[in-house]
C-alpha cells in the first residue's frame, strides 16, 4: 500500500465524488452568466480536479500547490469564487482535508505522527485564531478580518503532510514546483507579448503577479537540482525549464527578487564549501554559470523582441539609490505608519481586521491612496495583527525548519537528499530576507508550497533519525 496514500474502499468511494460533483454545482452554476467559454474551462477544471483528487492524499496536495499557483489570481477573483466568498483552491483545501480524515480512519489510527516542527506550527496557528478574536474585541472589521486571515491558516496544511504524504515522491514535489515556476514564467512571458507593441524599439511593460514569487523558488530549486541530482534527464530537462523562468525574471523587473535570488545562490555555493563530499569545484562552477545564463537570457531577449530591457532595468536601479523613487517611498511610508500601529499594542498586536491607509503607486507610476491590513513587509504586517509574539512563531517555524534543513545535510550521505536539503535551505534563506519589502508569505496561495516543504522536511527529519540517514530511501528500495 502506498504510504500516505489513499486506498477507497468499494463502499466509501462514492464519497469524494460526492463531493467533487456538489463543488461542480456550486462554482459552475454561479459563473454560467459570464458566457460560453468561460463555464466550459470551470467545469473542465472542476472535472480534471476531481480526477486528480480521486488518487492519492499525495497527489492531491500536489495538485493543490500547481493549480493554486498557475491560475492567475485575476481569474480566480472573476470566475472561480464560491458562494460565500469561497476560493477555489480552498474548496480543493477542503476536499484534501476529507480525503486525510477519511485515510485516518481506514489506517486505524490511535495518533498523529509527531515532528519537530509540529510545536511552532500549532504555537503559531494559536496565534492566528487568537488574533480573531483581538480583532473581535477591538472592534476590527470583519470583511477586512475574513479576507486577512483565510491565507495565515493554510499553513494548516502542514498537519495533511506530515500525516499522509509519500516521501518516496518527494523528488516528485520539486518537480512540479519547478513546472508550475515555467508555467507562471509563459503566462508572464505571454502577457509581456500581448501588452507591448514590439514595433517600437525600446517599448518594455513590467509584469507583476502575486504567483511571480514561483519565479525564484524555482530557479534555487534547479540550482540544487543541477548540483546534487544524479541524473542526466532530469537536469536536460531542468535547463529547458530554466528558460521561461528566467526569461520572466527579466521581465518582472522585480529588484527585491533578483536580490534575494542573489542571495540565495550565494547561500548554496556557502553549502557547496561546506559539503564534505566531491565534485565541489565543479558544483561551483555550474552554480557561477546560472547567474551568467539569466544574464545572457536577458540580452538575447533584449535583442529579439527590441525590448528596452536593459534601459529599464538600469533606470530602477539608479532610482533605488540617486533618485527619488515613488514606490519606495510609498512603502516607507506604509512602514511608519505600520510601526505607529505596532507601537499602540506591540505585545499581541491589534488583531486581524487592523488596517492602515498610505500612498502606493500603480505599474504607471501614479499614486494612489491604498487601505490594507498589511504593508508590504511580512515582519511589519504579522506585528501588526499578532504582534512581537507572532513574529517570534513565525521565525521559529521557519528558522527551525533551516537547523533541521542543515542538520540532514551534513550528516547524509544521499545525493538526493542532500539536493532535497539545498533546494530548502537556499529557497527559505532567500525568502526570509526577500519578506522584508513583500507579504507574500502571509497573503498568498502560495503559502500552500510553503506548508508542504515544511512539512516534507519535518517527515524526512523523523524518517532520517530512524532509518540511519537515508530520508525514507530504504523503504523505496524495499518496496
Amino acid at each position: 500500500m502506498e504510504t500516505g496514500g489513499l486506498t477507497v474502499r468499494m463502499r466509501e468511494r462514492w464519497l469524494i465524488p460526492a463531493v467533487c460533483l456538489a463543488q461542480a454545482a456550486l462554482i459552475a452554476l454561479p459563473v454560467w452568466h459570464f458566457g460560453e467559454i468561460i463555464p466550459v474551462i470551470t467545469v473542465s477544471l472542476i472535472v480534471v480536479s476531481g480526477i486528480a483528487l480521486l488518487t492519492s492524499v499525495t497527489s492531491a496536495l500536489l495538485y493543490l500547490c500547481f493549480i493554486a499557483s498557475v491560475i492567475s489570481s485575476e481569474f480566480y477573483e472573476d470566475h472561480l469564487m464560491l458562494p460565500g466568498n469561497l476560493h477555489f483552491c480552498e474548496a480543493l483545501f477542503m476536499v484534501v482535508w476529507g480525503m486525510a480524515f477519511v485515510a485516518w480512519l481506514q489506517e486505524r489510527r490511535l495518533g498523529w505522527r509527531r515532528t519537530r516542527l509540529d510545536r511552532p506550527m500549532l504555537v503559531f496557528l494559536g496565534l492566528v485564531v487568537a488574533s480573531i478574536g483581538l480583532g473581535l474585541f477591538y472592534g476590527q472589521d470583519v470583511r477586512q478580518m475574513m479576507r486577512d486571515v483565510r491565507y495565515p491558516l493554510y499553513y494548516v496544511l502542514f498537519f495533511v503532510v506530515t500525516g499522509f504524504f509519500d516521501l518516496r515522491r518527494r523528488g516528485m514535489f520539486l518537480a512540479v514546483l519547478v513546472i508550475s515556476a515555467a508555467v507562471v514564467g509563459v503566462e508572464y512571458l505571454i502577457e509581456f507579448v500581448r501588452t507591448v507593441d514590439l514595433s517600437y524599439a525600446g517599448a518594455f511593460y513590467r509584469v507583476a503577479r502575486r504567483e511571480g514569487l514561483l519565479l525564484p523558488m524555482g530557479v534555487l530549486v534547479l540550482a540544487a537540482a543541477f548540483l546534487y541530482d544524479t541524473s542526466p534527464v532530469r537536469r536536460t530537462i531542468g535547463g529547458f525549464l530554466l528558460v521561461p523562468i528566467g526569461l520572466a525574471l527579466v521581465v518582472t523587473m522585480g529588484r527585491a527578487m533578483w536580490g534575494s535570488l542573489l542571495f540565495g545562490l550565494f547561500c548554496v555555493g556557502g553549502l557547496v564549501l561546506l559539503d564534505r563530499g566531491r565534485h565541489r569545484g565543479r558544483r561551483l562552477l555550474i552554480l557561477m554559470l546560472i547567474p551568467v545564463l539569466l544574464l545572457g537570457l536577458g540580452y538575447y531577449f533584449q535583442e529579439f523582441t527590441g525590448a528596452g530591457v536593459e534601459d529599464i532595468a538600469a533606470h530602477r536601479l539608479r532610482r533605488t539609490v540617486t533618485e527619488g523613487d515613488l514606490e519606495i517611498q510609498g512603502r516607507l511610508l506604509a512602514y511608519a505608519l505600520a510601526l505607529e500601529k505596532i507601537w499602540q499594542r506591540p505585545v499581541l498586536g491589534g488583531g486581524h481586521g487592523t488596517t492602515i491607509s498610505y500612498l502606493r503607486v500603480d505599474e504607471y507610476s501614479r499614486p494612489y491612496v491604498f487601505t490594507s491590513g498589511g504593508v508590504d513587509n511580512t515582519y511589519l504586517t504579522i506585528m501588526m495583527r499578532m504582534g512581537i509574539l507572532g513574529v517570534i512563531a513565525f521565525l521559529w517555524i521557519f528558522l527551525r525548519g533551516l537547523r533541521i534543513a542543515y542538520g540532514m545535510f551534513r550528516r547524509t550521505d544521499d545525493p538526493q537528499l542532500k539536493g532535497f536539503c539545498v533546494a530548502f535551505l537556499a529557497v527559505y534563506a532567500a525568502l526570509l530576507v526577500y519578506i522584508m519589502t513583500d507579504n507574500t508569505m502571509m497573503g498568498n496561495r502560495l503559502i500552500f508550497w510553503h506548508a508542504c516543504f515544511l512539512g516534507i522536511l519535518a517527515r524526512l527529519d523523523g524518517d532520517t533519525d530512524e532509518t540511519g540517514g537515508d530520508g525514507g530511501c530504504g523503504e523505496l528500495e524495499r518496496g
